[in-house]
């Protein structure tokens, strides 16, 4: 019966999808393009501006030209850049208070996930003051406009500046969950490759992991997709196969960067609608646990999943090996061809095969709030239940 549900539940969604208005932001992109950013945010007529990033941002100096440019423009802002790398409710609180102070307006969030997440999260509690970042956690629980927000990413992986989500964890009990709601997609986008070109080799490979994680769980759920979120899933794949590994060895690549930029774009646009799964489900539990970052949980963790769904991804996996040029005489073979694939390319970038971090009093914590977060909403390939989920934990706890 539970997993009726789940399917039934995940019918009634593909429905009401249809009348969700989902879009892509306004975006710019190319080398140098954050030096158009000042003049797209005076063309909007926004007001007083917040940026939110992190610290670690501010002291490479990342942000310089971008504020150079705010200054000779006569922008009012400030900067608030205590983000941790998993953002927490604190932050968001902490960011909310510099906002109110300070009368913003509107909102750029500048770096990685964990900085547009929490500008997003920041957003939602301007239009819900006196609401917790628990009680916006969940499923349309914003439903309000938000303040213009312009979406700067500095890591080609997370995608949240295509996205509906701001994923937080709770600073009490470090449950790491989303809000989903279309007013938070970020209005304007800034794809600029060369944001990107300082990221050290394992940010650079663990963030397009995460890229890649999003594509194949939107393709291989598939059934809230449109053939819109086939194609980017599928064209996010191939942009991953072709350069992930050239901006992993060579960061100053700039056509690989770009294309990475890229295929992180269309990857979360491709699962804003198609959803993510379990490998997101567990991967949130490891970041609010054990602080992992995000996109390494995500590199971990996909290849098991996509082992254990067995035949249930066959075709799916099938089509996105021929995507990356990957032939057999079945789907059964492309598909293993898929995943081999990604435990190859893990290895060669040196992210781990498995998740030893994890403790035995908190496996049941993990598949309480994996199942908590993925059912019945994430329309999986298959609907997993406690004993599914103690295979995939005990499989990852394994593998070397």
């Amino acid at each position: 019966m539970y997993k009726v549900y789940c399917r039934s539940f995940q019918n009634t969604m593909k429905a009401a999808n249809y009348f969700m208005g989902y879009r892509m932001p306004e975006y710019l992109e190319g080398p140098g393009s954050i030096l158009r950013l000042a003049s797209l945010i005076k063309e909007k007529g926004t007001g007083k501006i917040l940026v939110v990033t992190d610290a670690n941002l501010m002291k490479m100096g990342l942000l310089d030209p971008m504020l150079k440019l705010f200054d000779e423009a006569g922008f009012q802002y400030t900067i608030f850049s205590d983000v941790e790398k998993n953002p927490t409710s604190d932050n968001v609180e902490a960011g909310f208070k510099v906002y109110r102070e300070h009368q913003c307006s509107s909102l750029v969030g500048f770096g990685g996930g964990a900085a547009m997440d929490c500008a997003k999260a920041i957003a939602a509690k301007s239009v819900h003051p006196k609401m917790s970042v628990a009680q916006l956690q969940g499923v349309l629980k914003v439903h309000a406009k938000i303040p213009p927000f312009f979406a700067v990413p500095t890591t080609a992986g997370t995608g949240s500046e295509t996205t509906i989500a701001a994923v937080i964890i709770d600073s009490a009990t470090h449950h790491k969950a989303s809000i989903n709601d279309p007013s938070i997609l970020p209005k304007y986008a800034v794809l600029d490759p060369e944001l990107t070109m300082g990221l050290p080799p394992f940010v650079t490979a663990t963030t397009g992991m995460d890229a890649l994680c999003h594509a194949v769980e939107a393709y291989t759920n598939h059934t809230y997709n449109t053939d819109l979120e086939d194609f980017l899933a599928k064209e996010a794949v191939r942009l991953i196969h072709d350069n992930l590994l050239t901006a992993y060895h060579d960061g100053k690549d700039l056509q690989a960067r770009q294309n990475m930029q890229k295929a992180a774009f269309y990857a979360g646009r491709a699962f804003t609608r198609g959803c993510v799964g379990y490998v997101h489900a567990v991967g949130h539990t490891l970041g609010g646990l054990y602080g992992v970052p995000h996109g390494l949980a995500m590199s971990i963790i996909l290849p098991h999943v996509m082992r254990q769904y067995g035949h249930s991804v066959y075709k799916r996996l099938a089509d996105l090996a021929e995507v990356c040029g990957m032939e057999g005489p079945t789907d059964a073979v492309k598909a293993n061809k898929f995943i081999a694939w990604i435990e190859e390319m893990k290895k060669e970038m040196e992210i781990p095969a498995g998740a030893d971090m994890i403790k035995d009093e908190d496996v049941d914590q993990i598949i309480s709030w994996a199942m908590a977060e993925a059912n019945p909403l994430y329309p999986c390939p298959q609907v997993w239940e406690k004993d599914d989920f103690e295979k995939l934990i005990a499989t990852i706890r394994s593998a070397k």
